[in-house]
C-alpha cells in the first residue's frame, strides 16, 4: 500500500526566534504608506511582428503618443513586455482593439525613409481589486494577493524604465561606469521590487551592476576578438579562423555609421562577409553597374579606406545586401554583454561592485530618492502610491557559535570560533587515514621551477601534514616534469607507474603543479584522474610552489586529508537532530548553460547526501535534463541511489530526511511541491512498501536583494557587517509561511548577504530555533575552510559536484571551458543527440567526495570494524531487498552511526574519545 502524499502543503511558521542576543538592524526595505483603493484594469499587449523586448517600450511610447484622445487623462503603465495597467477602463469596443503603427528610425526625423510597420493590439484580461490588498494589510486575510503586488511594482518601475536602461527589475545609466578588460564596461544601477512583509508592503531597493559593450569602433572590437593590434598586426586579409572569431563577437550588436556626417544611420550586425571590402562587389542602385565597396566609398563619399582587405559588416537583413566597411561603424552604447565573464572580467566586476556596508546603504538611499523625486513621480501620484524614504528597522537575534572539535590527541582539542573564524594552530585533524604512496607531476617549465624547488615545497607540505596528524609516505615522491600540451592520460599514467615503482603500491594521490590558472589543463587532469585512472589529484599553482608558506600548505593539507578519506573537524553532539535518529541530509542544485554557450547543452542536476552522523562525508548523484529546466525530473531515482548508499554505509535506514534545495524561486515553490516532493515520496515506496521517513524540504536562496545593516557599531563585526549567526524572521518575512534570513558567515569585503531559507514542507515539526540553529551549526562543517560559510555544506557540495561534471564531457573543447556548462549522469533530454556524452566516474571514486574542490578520490583506508554482531548485521542488511547482502566497503563512520543511533547516552563521548583515536 502506497504511503505517498499526493498533495503536499506548505507549513505555517511555528513561532519566532527568541534565543540568542537581540540586536536592531536597518534593512533596504522601504514601507509603502498608501495604496489606492478600487479597481486597476489589466490589459494584454501583443506586438507583431515579434521584436526584442528592448524595443517594446519604444513601440509602446509611439502608441501612447498617437492615441491621446483614447487615453485622455489616463496614464497607462507598461511592464515592457506584455502587460499594461490603467486606473480607468479604456473606451474600446469589446475591450479589445488593434492599432497600425509606423516606426521610423531615430535618425530619420523628417520621416522620409521607409518605416517599420507593427500591429499593436490591446485586450482587457482582468480587473484587479486593490481592496483585497487592503484586507491583507488590515489583517482580515492572511494571503497576499500577488496580482496587486505585480501592479504596484509595474507602476513604481514605469518612470525609471523610461529614463534609464531597464534590464529585468534593474535600471542603469552610464553616469556611473567603469571600463573593464576585453572591451566591456560596467554600469552601476538599481534593483527595485515590491514585496509583502508581515502585514505590510515594502519596496526592496538595492544597488546593481551589469556589463555592457563599450561604445567604440567596430574595428577595435574585431581586433580584440582576434587578439591583434590594429596598427601593427592587421595588415592583410583575415584567416578563416579569425573571421569566425570576429563574427562570433560582433554578431547581434547594433551600430551607427560615421561616414555621412550628421546623418548617422543605425543598423544591426548579422554577419561578416567572407570577401574583403576591395573585392566585394554589389549592384549600384537600380542600374546594372557593379562596383566594389571600397571604390564606391571612394567615389561617393571621398573616403579612402585604410583597411580595404578586411571584411564588410552585413547589416540588418542579409537579403537586403547592405554592406558597411568595418572602419566606418561604431558600436552603440547601452548594449548588454550577455556572455559569461572571464576570470579577469569577473575580478574587475567584484572590485567595481564591492562596497562596505555604510557606502552601500548610502547608495541605496540615493536610489530611493531617485524614484521619490517629484520630477519622476507623476505615475505614483496618479495611482495614489506613497512610501517612506527611510530604511525599515527589524529585530534580529545572533545565535551562539558552535564549538568545533578536532582529534583529542592534539594540543587544542576544540575551539570556539571568533566571528566565524578559527585556525589550525596546535590542532590535529579529526581523522587521518593511511597514506603510503604519492607522486608529483610538474607542468611548469623546468627553467621556472626545478626539481629542487618542487621537493622543497613537498618537504614543507609534509611537515605541515605531520603536525596536523597526517602520516605522509616515507621518502621523497617521484617528480615528473611534463609538457602541459602533451597527452595528459599518458603523463598521469607514467606518474602512476613511478609511484608504484618507488613505493611498491599505486599512488593514493598525485600532486599536479600547474603553470597558470587556465581551465583547460585543470579540466583535462580531472577528467583523466576521475574517469580513467581512478586516483585523486591535488592541483597547486607553480608560483605557490616557488614561494611556499605555511598558511598555503595548511590549506592544501585540508583538501588532501578529505581526498584521502579523512575528516578534518566535527561538531559532536551539536547536531542533535541528526545524531538522535538515523538522518540523512541532502543538498540539491541545478546548474544551467551560461548565456552565449551552446543552446543544446543540458542542465546539470546534482544531488548529494550525507553518509554519517556528523555530516562529514557525502555521496553525489548526477543527471542531465532539458536546458533551463529548474525542477528536477529524475529526483526519484537519484533519491533511491543515495538512500541505498546511506544504507550500505551505515547499516541502518534513515528515519528522518532534511533536504536543502538551492536555486528555485518563490514562483516555483508550488511546482516543487507538486513534482519533486511527490517524486521523493514515490522513491520511499520504491525502496520498500510502507517505508516512510519524515521529510523536511528547505529552499535556500542566495539570489535575492535583501541587505541588513547594523544600526549600532557594537553590533557589527570588524568589517562593519552583521555578525555570523544573525537571524531575521520577522517584519519583512512572510506573514504566515515559515521563512527566515540567516547570515552564517563573517564579512570579508563588501556587504554581507544573508541567505534566505524557505521551508515549503515539514514533517519533522521543527521549531524556528531548532531549524535555524541546526542550519547555522552545519555551516561550520565545510571541509576545505577554517571558517563558517554562507550556506550549508551539502548545498555547496551539490554545486561543486555539478561543476566537476564539466570535466567529464566528451567532445568538449577545453579551450572554451570557461564558457561551458555540461551535464553528468544519465541523459534525460528528449533529444539525446543535442547533448555531449560524459565519461563515467571510476566506480570506487563515487564512494567518496571525488567532486570536492580538486577532486576527491578513494583512499587506501583502514576500516573500523563494526562492533555489532554478525547476526545483527545480517538482519539489518535484509531490511531492504533492493540492497546487496554485503556492503561494498565498511565506511569509517559506520561504528559511529551504530553506536549513536542505538545509545543516545554516548552522543559525543564516542565521537570525542573513541572514533578519532
Amino acid at each position: 500500500m502506497s504511503t505517498a502524499v499526493t498533495k503536499p502543503t506548505m507549513p505555517r511558521r511555528p513561532d519566532y526566534l527568541k534565543a540568542g542576543r537581540s540586536i536592531t538592524l536597518d534593512t533596504n526595505f522601504f514601507l509603502v504608506r498608501h495604496i489606492l483603493s478600487g479597481i486597476i484594469y489589466q490589459y494584454d499587449v501583443s506586438i507583431t511582428p515579434e521584436i526584442p523586448s528592448s524595443r517594446c517600450r519604444e513601440i509602446f511610447r509611439t502608441w501612447e503618443s498617437e492615441n491621446k484622445e483614447l487615453l485622455r487623462n489616463i496614464l497607462p503603465v507598461y511592464d515592457g513586455r506584455s502587460t499594461m495597467y490603467t486606473k480607468e477602463r479604456l473606451n474600446i469596443e469589446k475591450d479589445t482593439q488593434q492599432f497600425e503603427l509606423k516606426i521610423y528610425k531615430k535618425e530619420d526625423k523628417e520621416r522620409r525613409g521607409r518605416p517599420q510597420r507593427f500591429n499593436f493590439q490591446i485586450k482587457k484580461v482582468g480587473e484587479i481589486n486593490m481592496d483585497r490588498l487592503h484586507m491583507f494589510l488590515d489583517g482580515k486575510v492572511t494571503t497576499c494577493p500577488e496580482e496587486t503586488i505585480m501592479a504596484i511594482d509595474v507602476v513604481l518601475r514605469n518612470k525609471p524604465s523610461l529614463i534609464f536602461t531597464p534590464i529585468g527589475r534593474c535600471f542603469f545609466n552610464r553616469d556611473d561606469h567603469q571600463s573593464a578588460f576585453g572591451g566591456i564596461e560596467f554600469w552601476r544601477g538599481y534593483y527595485q521590487s515590491v514585496r509583502p512583509g508581515n502585514g505590510k508592503i515594502y519596496i526592496n531597493m538595492d544597488v546593481a551592476a551589469a556589463a555592457f559593450y563599450e561604445p567604440k569602433s567596430a574595428l577595435d572590437v574585431l581586433a580584440r576578438a582576434i587578439g591583434r593590434d590594429i596598427e601593427r598586426d592587421i595588415r592583410g586579409p583575415l584567416s578563416e579562423h579569425d573571421l569566425k572569431r570576429a563574427e562570433r563577437e560582433l554578431k547581434g550588436l547594433k551600430f551607427i555609421t560615421n561616414h555621412t556626417g550628421g546623418k548617422r544611420r543605425r543598423y544591426k550586425i548579422t554577419g561578416l562577409t567572407t570577401v574583403p571590402t576591395d573585392r566585394l562587389k554589389f549592384q549600384v542602385g537600380k542600374s546594372d553597374r557593379e562596383d566594389t565597396v571600397s571604390n564606391y566609398f571612394q567615389n561617393r563619399y571621398n573616403i579612402r579606406l585604410n583597411y580595404p582587405f578586411l571584411p564588410c559588416i552585413i547589416a540588418d537583413n542579409p537579403k537586403k545586401h547592405i554592406y558597411m566597411p568595418i572602419e566606418v561603424c561604431e558600436i552603440i552604447e547601452g548594449q548588454r554583454y550577455n556572455k559569461k565573464l572571464n576570470d579577469k572580467q569577473t575580478s574587475d566586476m567584484i572590485k567595481f561592485t564591492c562596497q562596505p556596508p555604510n557606502k552601500r546603504a548610502d547608495a541605496i538611499r540615493k536610489g530611493i530618492d531617485i524614484i521619490s523625486d517629484p520630477l519622476n513621480n507623476e505615475y505614483q501620484e496618479a495611482y495614489e502610491i506613497s512610501f517612506d524614504t527611510k530604511m525599515t528597522s527589524v529585530e534580529a537575534h545572533v545565535l551562539p557559535e558552535p564549538r568545533v572539535y578536532y582529534n583529542q590527541r592534539g594540543g587544542e582539542k576544540s575551539i570556539k570560533p571568533n566571528f566565524g573564524k578559527w585556525n589550525l594552530k596546535d590542532k590535529v585533524l579529526a581523522r587521518c587515514n593511511e597514506f603510503k604512496s604519492w607522486s608529483v607531476v610538474v607542468f611548469a617549465p623546468q627553467f621556472r621551477l626545478n626539481s629542487g624547488q618542487v621537493l622543497n615545497f613537498i618537504r614543507q607540505l609534509s611537515d605541515i601534514c605531520i603536525k596536523e596528524g597526517m602520516q605522509v609516505p616515507q621518502g621523497e615522491p617521484p617528480v615528473l616534469h611534463a609538457n602541459p600540451n602533451g597527452n595528459i592520460k599518458n603523463i598521469l599514467a607514467q606518474s602512476f607507474e613511478d609511484a608504484h615503482r618507488v613505493y611498491g603500491r599505486p599512488p593514493q594521490l598525485i600532486i599536479c603543479v600547474l603553470p597558470d590558472t587556465k581551465a583547460a589543463l585543470y579540466n583535462s587532469i580531472k577528467r583523466v584522474s576521475d574517469t580513467e585512472l581512478g586516483v585523486p589529484t591535488q592541483c597547486v599553482q607553480s608560483n605557490k610552489v616557488q614561494r611556499p608558506n605555511p598558511m598555503y600548505c595548511a590549506n592544501v593539507s585540508l583538501k588532501m586529508n578529505v581526498k584521502l578519506g579523512g575528516i578534518n573537524s566535527y561538531l559532536g553532539d551539536q547536531l542533535k537532530f541528526i545524531t538522535e535518529k538515523p538522518t540523512i541530509v541532502f543538498g540539491a542544485d541545478v546548474t544551467h548553460p551560461p548565456p552565449g554557450g551552446d543552446p543544446n547543452r543540458s542542465s546539470i542536476v546534482s544531488l548529494v547526501g550525507s553518509m554519517d552522523a556528523q555530516c562529514a562525508r557525502y555521496h553525489a548523484s548526477l543527471r542531465t535534463q532539458q536546458a533551463k529546466l529548474e525542477i528536477i525530473r529524475d529526483i526519484r531515482s537519484m533519491m533511491k541511489e543515495l538512500l541505498v548508499a546511506f544504507y550500505k554505509s551505515t547499516g541502518v535506514k534513515p528515519e528522518r530526511i532534511l533536504f536543502y534545495r538551492d536555486g528555485i524561486s518563490e514562483g516555483q515553490f508550488n511546482e516543487a511541491l507538486r513534482v519533486e516532493i511527490t517524486e521523493i515520496f514515490k522513491a520511499f515506496d520504491d525502496m520498500e512498501p510502507g517505508y516512510r521517513p519524515t521529510l523536511t524540504y528547505v529552499v535556500v536562496q542566495k539570489r535575492h536583494h535583501t541587505k541588513f545593516f547594523p544600526r549600532n557599531k557594537g553590533d557589527a563585526d570588524r568589517s562593519g557587517n552583521i555578525p555570523p549567526g544573525t537571524v531575521v524572521d520577522n517584519t519583512i518575512t512572510h506573514p504566515v509561511n515559515f521563512d527566515f534570513y540567516l547570515c552564517s558567515h563573517a564579512g570579508i569585503q563588501g556587504t554581507s548577504k544573508a541567505s534566505h531559507y524557505y521551508v515549503i514542507y515539514d514533517e519533522n515539526n521543527f521549531s524556528s530555533e531548532s531549524l535555524q540553529t541546526l542550519t547555522y551549526n552545519m555551516c561550520y562543517l565545510y571541509c576545505r575552510a577554517t571558517c563558517s560559510v554562507s550556506i550549508p555544506p551539502p548545498v555547496y557540495y551539490a554545486h561543486l559536484a555539478a561543476s566537476r561534471a564539466r570535466c567529464y564531457l566528451n567532445g568538449w573543447d577545453d579551450s572554451e571551458s570557461d564558457r561551458a556548462t555540461v551535464a553528468s549522469g544519465s541523459n534525460n533530454d528528449p533529444n539525446p543527440s543535442n547533448n555531449y556524452s560524459l565519461a563515467p566516474v571510476i566506480p570506487h571514486l563515487r564512494q567518496f567526495m571525488y567532486f570536492m574542490v580538486d577532486g576527491k578520490g578513494i583512499a587506501y583506508i583502514r576500516c573500523i570494524h563494526d562492533m555489532a554482531s554478525s547476526s545483527t548485521k545480517r538482519k539489518n542488511m535484509e531490511d531492504w531487498k533492493t540492497v546487496e547482502s554485503k556492503p561494498d566497503i565498511l565506511y569509517c563512520f559506520k561504528l559511529e552511526m551504530r553506536l549513536i543511533h542505538s545509545k543516545a547516552c554516548v552522543e559525543g563521548i564516542i565521537l570525542r574519545m573513541g572514533i578519532f583515536l
